[in-house]
């Protein structure tokens, strides 16, 4: 039996190394997020300028879900990959995560991921696969129904509609409690249009720039706003400061855990959201569940993407 499953745009994500010289030539800045369309650049223009250092498996749920799987979770993946040579390498790097309900269409949704700052800064621009909402025409219900957590990404393809396929889709879950990571896609589109998810959410998980965008207001009192929407814990994760966790009757600081050389951000959020969600599922307390979350992200800090999960990192 499946304890948690992911769902979300899945990704490959290609790394590359540059500076903000060439983020001003194409109107980008450090720690945006736009699809290709949205400003006057595209892949073969990234692809053309500079040389990517690696690539690994991507998405916000995945990123969660493949982290899970490593800390000997049992876990699946509901989404849609590339019929292509990207598709068949996200599904041989993900490790152990069930993907039955994977479906299969089109080219692999990518996401190229511009590293200044030594890497501590990130501006991701992604290239979504069209057949990206496929899998929501005939969801297996009996399967989502029968684990002990749902952890849902954003599915990146058209954030208004994805939104509504989300809120759709999660009309159905009866058991689980739903795990919810939005990113500033989703929350862009507004607070008022997640808030059929949000009533269905236990765990949300937010960063600094999303509460401020979504609440207008710090991350303590951000997370007591929150809560009056329906979340039961709400989770602000506050970069080099660790991580703050809300519930109705409680909130507390967790503090950071350091890294004694930061190779790349990206995904460490995720990262977080894997370690706590594994002490839920293990019956810890919450802020046993914060600190080993913080653990985990501190370890994703130490190589790109995913590929910190490989043995020569992790033990």
């Amino acid at each position: 039996m499946l304890d948690i499953i992911g769902i979300g745009s899945a990704f490959v994500d290609y790394f590359f190394r540059t500076d903000e010289d060439f983020l001003k030539k194409y109107n980008l800045k450090p720690e945006d997020d736009f699809l290709f369309g949205e400003k006057k650049i595209n892949p073969n223009t990234i692809f053309s300028q500079l040389r990517p250092i690696t690539k690994s498996p991507g998405g916000i749920a995945l990123n969660t879900i493949a982290t899970l799987a490593k800390l000997g979770v049992n876990v699946g993946y509901y989404g849609v990959i590339g019929k292509d040579e990207n598709g068949d390498f996200w599904l041989k790097n993900i490790g152990r995560v069930d993907t039955s309900k994977v479906n299969t269409a089109g080219k692999m949704s990518i996401c190229t991921c511009l590293l200044t700052h030594r890497g501590k800064r990130r501006t991701f621009v992604s290239q979504v696969n069209p057949n990206d909402f496929n899998f929501l025409k005939n969801l297996d219900y009996n399967y989502l129904n029968n684990v002990k957590f749902i952890h849902l990404g954003p599915l990146i393809l058209n954030s208004r509609k994805g939104i509504k396929r989300s809120i759709k889709l999660i009309e159905k879950i009866i058991k689980p409690k739903l795990s919810f990571s939005p990113s500033i896609l989703y929350i862009a589109e507004g607070w008022e249009n997640l808030l059929p998810i949000f009533k269905k959410t236990y765990i949300l998980f937010v960063n600094q720039k999303e509460m401020k965008y979504l609440t207008h207001q710090n991350p303590k009192s951000g997370s007591k706003k929150l809560l009056k929407y329906g979340p039961k814990i709400v989770v602000c994760t506050l970069a080099e400061k660790g991580a703050l966790v809300t519930t109705s009757n409680d909130q507390f600081h967790s503090p950071r855990v350091d890294v004694a050389k930061i190779i790349d951000t990206t995904g460490a959020g995720d990262a977080f959201a894997a370690g706590f969600l594994y002490g839920l599922i293990k019956n810890k307390s919450l802020k046993w569940s914060a600190n080993f979350a913080n653990q985990i992200a501190a370890k994703s800090l130490t190589d790109f993407g995913l590929q910190w999960l490989k043995p020569a990192h992790f033990s």
